[in-house]
């Protein structure tokens, strides 16, 4: 079962704590690059097609471990005779959970389809992925697996037009209305990340995104109340959004009422 896991993603504070080591360096092209992509024969290749050689380490895990991740690295020099190829220093890096979405069918497991309330403070495209950061309540030291999926609804697909579903199944683990029963509540926060150019046939076409959101109340309190999003978007195979700066700090900032 894929899951969303407790990892709290990158705190302000830790990387910047990592430019002030990187800032002794003085061969450095760009600090503290953020960016998203698949690793292939060893070897980080972002979504936007570049190549990343990492020749110095700041981060402790092993980035070939993965398959897909969000890293942070500084790009040092180019690699000779490639135009898209770097060597970088990497600084942090994260595991991206990577599903195919799923599509509807009369033997679809219903527990994949489960609509319980997420928060999503960002959604971009790149790579021909959507991508997200999530974030769900948890309770502390709990072992409940939580599943989040993309949901293809082909009913309401028009021509050039697609829509989809985030959702989530907490089994069970979802905030009180009785806010005294959510003090061993906390936030936990990853990347996630559906591949969808094998669904969509155009060359561009509209996604309509929908999904069921907690409430954030004034100053950054998460209720337990929610609401349904809608967004739409544009895409096409040569789609790239970077990854958004403002994302972090802002799922940080949040509270459990």
């Amino acid at each position: 079962m894929n899951i969303v896991t407790r990892t709290i993603i990158g705190c302000t504070a830790a990387i910047m704590s990592l430019a002030a080591v990187s800032c002794s360096k003085d061969n450095t092209i760009r600090y503290n690059n953020a960016t998203m992509g698949n690793i292939v024969d060893g070897r980080f290749v972002s979504d936007q097609g570049n190549i990343f050689n990492v020749v110095e380490q700041n981060y402790l895990g092993k980035l070939d471990t993965m398959k897909r991740a969000f890293i942070i690295c500084d790009i040092l020099n180019t690699t000779e005779g490639a135009s898209n190829e770097y060597d970088v220093r990497l600084n942090y890096a994260t595991k991206v959970l990577t599903k195919d979405p799923v599509i509807l069918s009369e033997n679809t497991d219903i527990t994949k389809t489960v609509n319980d309330p997420i928060l999503l403070s960002d959604i971009w495209i790149s790579g021909g992925y959507v991508n997200a950061i999530v974030t769900i309540p948890v309770k502390t030291n709990s072992s409940i697996q939580h599943m989040i999926n993309f949901v293809v609804d082909d009913k309401a697909q028009k021509d050039s037009t697609y829509t989809f579903m985030f959702r989530h199944n907490a089994f069970g683990e979802v905030l009180a209305s009785d806010s005294s029963k959510n003090k061993d509540m906390v936030l936990a926060n990853g990347y996630v990340s559906f591949p969808i150019s094998s669904i969509i046939k155009e060359d561009a076409a509209n996604l309509v995104i929908k999904w069921n959101s907690y409430k954030v109340l004034d100053p950054g309190i998460v209720s337990s109340s929610s609401e349904e999003y809608k967004i739409e978007r544009t895409y096409s195979k040569n789609t790239f959004e970077q990854v958004p700066s403002s994302a972090k700090s802002t799922v940080m900032a949040m509270s459990i009422e």
